[in-house]
């Protein structure tokens, strides 16, 4: 039987499937355009498949957060009955608080938020280098904290 946890955590990590599906497009394409330039259409260019397959993981972490950031809200909004923070980092940790998620977790979250804002914002803050599975499994295992059916 599905219940709410278990939908959130599939719909990260479909994110997650969807990033190696465009990276396989995306490297296999290149490869081809860098073999025959002309197989592009309009005025597409090598360099912009190029800065595509350089900013993709990014742009997949992006979306990777963002998916966990609704579902936290949707639980908050639930469980409280009112609107959540509207800082995410302020979500993060009420709703740390309110399940008991140890520290330790939280910082690993607010290490793939960091990450998020950096790559949204072009912040100069320090953040923590990671992989797209990296963020899946730190964002998927601080929902496992969240209990089974809202």
């Amino acid at each position: 039987m599905s219940n709410e946890i278990d939908v959130w955590i599939q719909r990260i990590k479909s994110v997650e499937r969807e990033y190696y599906a465009a990276r396989f497009s995306v490297d296999r394409a290149l490869g081809q355009v860098r073999a025959d330039p002309t197989i592009l259409t309009g005025d597409l260019r090598v360099r912009e498949i190029e800065r595509t397959a350089d900013f993709l993981e990014g742009t997949y972490i992006m979306r990777l957060f963002a998916e966990f950031e609704s579902g936290l809200r949707l639980y908050l909004r639930l469980v409280r009955k009112r609107r959540p923070p509207s800082k995410t980092e302020d979500l993060l940790n009420s709703v740390a608080s309110r399940r008991g998620i140890p520290n330790a977790q939280l910082r690993k979250a607010h290490q793939v938020r960091n990450l998020r804002n950096y790559l949204v914002h072009e912040r100069h803050e320090n953040y923590e280098v990671m992989t797209i599975k990296d963020a899946r499994v730190q964002l998927c295992y601080y929902f496992s904290f969240l209990p089974r059916n809202w």
